[in-house]
């Protein structure tokens, strides 16, 4: 049975269960959609159904929920928020698991540890191979993969072709690696 805004208001002020039960029904299949379509899961969808429920709820008991004829896009935006609040909390998770690995580094065997130091020691020859290199290579990979500007920029500021500045990149990068191994045998003969 279809109820109006002002049943829904009254229900949600008094906590009246069957409005709440009429609103998942209502509003369940939208925001579970709106949730799958923006990289979440069926149970999440049902998750930000309830927070989205409990959010309405503050709200018209806090009076900050004024009736203007558009509840239904109060509520699909109010969901749309939370969705986006878990987004970005499930970034930054991954991101304090990373550093929890990194630290834990010193808690692993020897051979963990050295195959640490030996990418160290690779990271550092290709810092210093290109610092070592001429320019325009250095400057060209500087800018491409440390700056990651595109290659049509880059041709602009060298006014160069930007078919030939493909093979340059091409060339540059293989003399980068040429440079990076001679510094890497050089250190494991010394």
């Amino acid at each position: 049975m279809k109820r109006t805004t002002s049943e829904i208001l009254e229900g949600l002020k008094s906590k009246d269960d069957n409005v709440f039960i009429y609103l998942a029904k209502t509003y369940s299949a939208m925001i579970i959609g709106h949730v799958r379509k923006n990289s979440g899961t069926e149970e999440e969808g049902r998750e930000i159904v309830q927070l989205t429920l409990m959010r309405l709820w503050i709200a018209v008991r806090d009076g900050r929920y004024k009736e203007e004829g558009m509840l239904n896009r109060y509520i699909f935006q109010l969901a749309a928020n939370i969705w986006k609040e878990e987004l970005r909390r499930k970034k930054r998770k991954p991101t304090e698991t990373l550093n929890r690995t990194a630290y834990a580094i010193m808690d692993e065997s020897e051979d963990a540890l050295a195959r640490a130091v030996v990418k160290n020691e690779r990271l550092e020859a290709i810092h210093q191979a290109l610092e070592n290199m001429g320019e325009p290579c250095k400057q060209i990979i500087k800018w491409f993969h440390l700056e990651q500007v595109g290659l049509k920029e880059i041709s602009e500021r060298l006014d160069y072709n930007y078919n030939a500045l493909r093979k340059r990149i091409h060339d540059c990068r293989n003399k980068l690696k040429v440079q990076t191994h001679a510094l890497l045998n050089y250190t494991d003969k010394h």
